[in-house]
């Protein structure tokens, strides 16, 4: 029962973000910016949100990912927080 209302949990707080397409920046590097949908989204789930997305991407080209750089942007419980992942396949 614990295990059900642990997965539960987890998977209302994946619904609270969203992550956009991959981006390529004039740099050459590549970028997410993932979103809490609600104040209840911690930083952490909203970062690992992007995280895994940019991974999944690099993981589809059989390469890996190597992060570059995170911005946040927002204030939690006060409005919309954004994490933008800066990233490149290798």
């Amino acid at each position: 029962m614990k295990k059900c209302i642990l997965l539960a949990g987890i998977g209302v707080l994946a619904a609270c973000t969203a992550v956009s397409s991959v981006d390529k920046k004039q740099n050459g590097y590549l970028s997410v910016t993932s979103r809490g949908r609600t104040s209840l989204a911690s930083w952490n789930s909203i970062r690992n949100a992007g995280l895994k997305h940019a991974k999944a991407y690099c993981r589809n080209q059989d390469k890996q990912m190597h992060t570059v750089e995170i911005h946040t942007n927002g204030v939690r419980s006060a409005g919309n927080q954004t994490v933008e992942v800066v990233f490149e396949c290798f």
